[in-house]
């Protein structure tokens, strides 16, 4: 699955955005702009904090589910592809992850 749900998933995002829907929670995201989208990675991101301090394995992955998708969002608002994302995690094998990065 992996791969393949995040780019299912990534596609379904960029059709909502090229063919609004009513009625789609992601079309609405698109429609109020880049702020309210990285208000609500930021709301997930304090989420998956309060989750993983105390709340059930299912409340966790829940809450991981609910930041990919807004990051998807975000990465599609930016015309950045999951490819480009795979690419970058790729060229980190092998380094230490205590070097500082290069840009």
């Amino acid at each position: 699955m992996g791969k393949k749900i995040i780019k299912r998933l990534y596609d379904l995002i960029l059709e909502r955005k090229e063919h609004p829907v009513k009625d789609s929670y992601t079309c609405r995201l698109f429609k109020t702009g880049k702020d309210e989208i990285l208000k609500k990675i930021g709301e997930e991101a304090i989420e998956v904090i309060v989750a993983s301090k105390g709340q059930t394995r299912d409340r966790l992955i829940s809450e991981i589910a609910d930041l990919i998708y807004h990051t998807l969002v975000l990465m599609a608002e930016e015309g950045i592809k999951p490819e480009d994302v795979y690419a970058e995690l790729e060229s980190r094998f092998g380094e230490s992850g205590l070097k500082a990065p290069s840009n």
